[in-house]
């Protein structure tokens, strides 16, 4: 899939290694193995086959049309798809939080 992020200061925490380990040394594992599976990944709905220890499910309530993965026990990476048709079938997302703990 095409990833997006919802601002630069999120994409540098995304791709850049030194900052994600300064400013989130917590995740700093996880976090590239959930990237590169929404990279590697055809579409949304194939996010459970192509990582499946990401628990990859779309969320409910206020945050209806998002998804999450984990990247550790209390935080999670939020997805928004996109396109024309923003569900399971969508090619592109736009990382919207990493390292949220919502719970």
């Amino acid at each position: 899939m095409q990833v997006r992020y919802d601002d630069k200061s999120l994409e540098r925490l995304c791709t850049d290694e030194r900052e994600m380990k300064r400013k989130r040394a917590d995740i700093a594992r996880k976090l590239p193995l959930r990237i590169k599976a929404l990279e590697a990944a055809p579409n949304v709905g194939a996010l459970r086959q192509f990582d499946p220890l990401g628990n990859w499910h779309p969320l409910t309530g206020n945050r209806v049309g998002t998804w999450a993965g984990s990247v550790s026990r209390n935080h999670r990476i939020i997805i928004r798809p996109e396109g024309g048709n923003p569900g399971v079938e969508s090619v592109t997302v736009t990382v919207l939080e990493a390292g949220e703990d919502y719970h």
